[in-house]
């Protein structure tokens, strides 16, 4: 019996080691990925803490662009570099995701729009701006619009979430109803264990790239695998009830383009894909100046898989490149994806 106790002490004891040992591994390699490979932009104090700013470009026009759920300013390099010629482009990243230092405060909307406000006076940027939200992040720049509407002068969806995904019929055929959305924001112990450990990282999960920012890759295999991350996409899925009853239904007078999507793997039946085809239709009514171009055979990551569209379609809402006018309002079109 003792020698199986002092045997069991044994095998803790070397697990403890391990897991010590790779923690500290991997919290070494993260500060050093991250540390070699800085991001373009630059990074300012906000609320005592640090977060990453990347603006280029310059023009009439600034669009300031909010990421999606555990999404950061990366996912907008292919957008940020074809659009910048004649407009100035603002990405960034929340607190918690990328290179911005995580906040110990609520991750709701409002607070969301509160700290890029900050940021964006901290840094000088001045608007108004043309808000443009992917995925969730359409959300915040509702939420921005509605707080500081003297500084929005327009906002593109880019496949972006209404607030009705997360209610009714839409929201349980979409898997966004509360307790699908509660499920996914719970604390999952293995997959937490597996990033802070370092096991994730050894097993070259933290590269997987997607083709079109190949050219990034560095950048982009530096701030995967960061239980931070988690924990702020956690926050944010946690916060969405708090978001549904701080965003306004009342109808905006401002100009408003949406994108979407018509072919996503993540919608494996039929109803999901009605659902999210009904919402994105269903945004048409947030003003009377908006109006919908749905891309063909696309998924939700329009920015990147569809760049060319996506670029082309901002430049006709903005009236650039000499277009007279951008698409009839009230009305849904579809290009090729491209």
């Amino acid at each position: 019996m003792k020698k199986t106790l002092i045997v069991g002490a044994m095998l803790i004891a070397v697990a403890v080691l391990v897991v010590t040992i790779g923690t500290t591994w991997n919290l070494i390699e993260q500060r050093r990925l991250l540390a070699e490979n800085r991001p373009p932009g630059e990074f300012f104090v906000v609320n005592g803490r640090s977060m990453h700013l990347n603006c280029s470009g310059a023009g009439r026009l600034t669009i300031l662009a909010e990421a999606g759920s555990g999404e950061d300013s990366l996912t907008w390099t292919l957008l940020q570099r074809s659009l910048t010629d004649q407009l100035r482009f603002c990405s960034y990243d929340r607190a918690g995701t990328g290179w911005s230092e995580a906040e110990n405060a609520p991750r709701d909307a409002d607070a969301i729009a509160r700290e890029l406000h900050t940021l964006l006076a901290v840094a000088n940027e001045r608007g108004p701006f043309v808000l443009l939200g992917h995925s969730l992040g359409g959300l915040y720049i509702r939420e921005f619009q509605q707080k500081y509407p003297s500084e929005t002068k327009a906002l593109i969806f880019l496949d972006a979430v209404a607030p009705d995904a997360y209610l009714g019929t839409d929201g349980a055929a979409l898997g966004l109803d509360e307790a699908s959305v509660e499920k996914r924001s719970g604390f999952l112990f293995l997959d937490w264990a597996e990033e802070v450990t370092g096991y994730a990282r050894m097993l070259h999960r933290c590269s997987d790239v997607p083709a079109p920012l190949v050219a990034i890759h560095k950048l982009y295999e530096a701030d995967q695998c960061i239980a931070s991350q988690d924990a702020e996409q956690r926050l944010e899925g946690q916060a969405i009830k708090v978001d549904l009853q701080e965003l306004s239904p009342e109808p905006i007078n401002i100009p408003v383009l949406i994108l979407s999507e018509d072919n996503s793997p993540t919608f494996q039946t039929s109803q999901a894909i009605a659902a999210w085809n009904h919402l994105q239709s269903s945004m048409l009514k947030l003003s009377p100046q908006s109006y919908r171009v749905t891309a063909s055979n696309s998924d939700h990551f329009l920015q990147i898989d569809c760049p060319g569209f996506t670029m082309e379609e901002i430049r006709r809402f903005l009236r650039i490149d000499g277009r007279s006018s951008p698409r009839q309002y009230g009305t849904t079109t579809t290009s090729p994806c491209k």
